[in-house]
């Protein structure tokens, strides 16, 4: 199943805060139909109620994600933001990540969210692999990247 599109892939993507860095991405998702209207609030209220993000091995990410009755069609949206925007640590609210790349999840079939999370937290055990995505210079390359490293 692939779950990385060249349209769900943006770089230098400017937001204030974590909610506007959903909001744009989750646009992204739903200009390209692979979401529903509701999806975009609801990934906003899960994030408030499980945080997402992650300090990783010299780089700090964030996975937002919803419930299947909000998409219409799997994929993960891959977006280096233009500087890192606070997200509460997964597991620990009360600690901040600040946040440089989003991985938006998009997933109909609650089997596959956990393969794919897997395969996201995965690339970023591996400090060569996260430097790749930290270094992607433009929306093709992020794209590239993330197709080898998530896609399949």
């Amino acid at each position: 199943m692939q779950t990385v599109f060249r349209e769900l892939t943006a770089v230098n993507m400017e937001a204030r805060d974590s909610e506007e860095a959903i909001r744009k991405a989750g646009a992204l998702f739903y200009e390209n139909g692979f979401v529903k209207d509701s999806y975009v609030d609801a990934v906003v209220a899960r994030e408030e109620r499980f945080p997402t993000g992650l300090q990783l091995d010299g780089i700090g990410v964030a996975m937002p994600h919803t419930d299947p009755p909000h998409v219409s069609r799997s994929g993960v949206c891959v977006v280096k933001l233009s500087r890192p925007v606070t997200f509460c640590h997964m597991g620990e609210p009360e600690k901040q990540v600040e946040a440089e790349l989003l991985f938006m999840m998009a997933i109909l079939n609650p089997d596959e969210h956990m393969e794919t999370l897997q395969k996201v937290l995965k690339v970023f055990q591996n400090a060569e692999i996260a430097k790749k995505f930290k270094d992607a210079q433009d929306a093709e390359q992020l794209y590239q990247v993330a197709a080898k490293y998530i896609g399949e």
